[in-house]
């Protein structure tokens, strides 16, 4: 089983055309206050199907959290 995985981050107009087509979709309009939202996703392959899952935005609760397999820590490396 693979274990590395990637991270993308998806175009702002994108966003904007999934939006308009399906409406959980959330917005990234200047009008809500949320043009500077960023959207990080990992796709995930199983067999022939790819799904991108969004990646979460930290909370105050996950600073408590432990590593565990339902909850993987992820940690953020200076640079690129």
């Amino acid at each position: 089983m693979q274990t590395d995985f990637k991270l993308y981050k998806v175009d702002m107009k994108y966003i904007r055309n999934l939006h308009t087509i399906d409406d959980k979709v959330l917005s990234v309009s200047p009008q809500t206050g949320r043009v500077n939202r960023v959207f990080i996703e990992i796709v995930i392959v199983c067999e022939s199907h790819k799904y991108c899952t969004p990646f979460p935005s930290p909370k105050e609760k996950h600073k408590n959290m432990k590593n565990s397999m339902d909850f993987p820590r992820v940690k953020m490396v200076s640079g690129k």
